[in-house]
């Protein structure tokens, strides 16, 4: 077992209960403070930031962490990601992430996660696809070039859709600006991942998050926002469910959808 930033993990022990499957890892975090909404439950922010540290701890175990990876000129970029959960767990309780790379293709590799809270009950799916791009000029890698992490892919899937394509609206509205500061930008020099997603859910009124909590999400990230731009945030309605873009002005960077469901 080992302590740091604010989660403990055990792949081997975090359960006497629970077998893992061949190429299954197991990661645990306690939900803090900083990570809750108004109602202490679990922010979407929080709960995608806990998956994507997952998989790159994951990477880093097996081989193919960013670190190393940045060694040999490339580096993982996430692409896709879709999450389902029945609840939302609750601050200061614990929480397990299952996680396995489901498939490894040509310009993307699958992740897939099982969320579970305290009791060991499943709370939540969810679904990433990665690809890998050269550091120097930002375009795709063909997966193929590294034939020895085929090995990790299982085939085994999660009982949710794949990560949609986010529906491109037109006529969309404007509803807010973001200037992107020293704080929003991560170690690949463009915004965190993370950042897209508190930005779009800082355009709803406070009352609505109080009043609703996220059933399915789905974000897609297509170009990268750098230091000194100007995110332009865009948010409509669309079948029920709330459509998000996230542009430069000129270009998209990442749409995303979220269905929400009514507090009990």
């Amino acid at each position: 077992m080992r302590l740091g930033c604010g989660f403990i993990k055990n792949v081997v022990n975090v359960s006497r209960n629970m077998v893992l499957a061949p190429k299954h890892q197991l990661y645990r975090y306690q939900i803090l403070p900083q990570e809750v909404n108004l109602r202490e439950k679990l922010r979407l922010v929080a709960l995608e930031s806990y998956l994507l540290n997952v998989a790159g701890f994951a990477a880093q175990e097996n081989g193919f962490g960013s670190m190393g990876m940045i060694e040999r000129g490339v580096t993982w970029v996430l692409s896709r990601l879709g999450v389902e959960m029945t609840s939302l767990p609750n601050q200061y309780e614990w929480i397990s992430i299952e996680t396995w790379v489901q498939d490894y293709g040509r310009i993307a590799t699958v992740r897939n996660f099982i969320i579970r809270d305290s009791e060991e009950r499943v709370i939540g799916y969810a679904m990433s696809q990665w690809a890998l791009i050269d550091i120097n000029t930002r375009r795709p890698v063909d997966l193929r070039n590294y034939p020895e992490f085929t090995v990790f892919a299982t085939g085994e899937t999660v009982p949710i859709t794949p990560p949609a394509r986010v529906p491109v609206l037109d006529d969309i509205p404007v509803v807010g600006e973001h200037k992107v500061v020293y704080s929003d930008i991560d170690f690949n020099g463009h915004t965190n991942s993370m950042k897209y997603i508190e930005w779009m859910l800082d355009t709803i009124e406070p009352e609505y998050h109080y009043a609703h909590q996220v059933r399915r999400f789905d974000v897609n990230y297509v170009h990268e926002i750098t230091q000194g731009q100007t995110a332009v945030l865009l948010r409509a309605e669309h079948e029920g469910s709330m459509v998000f873009e996230v542009s430069n002005g000129e270009t998209v960077a990442c749409r995303a959808m979220v269905h929400w469901l009514e507090n009990e």
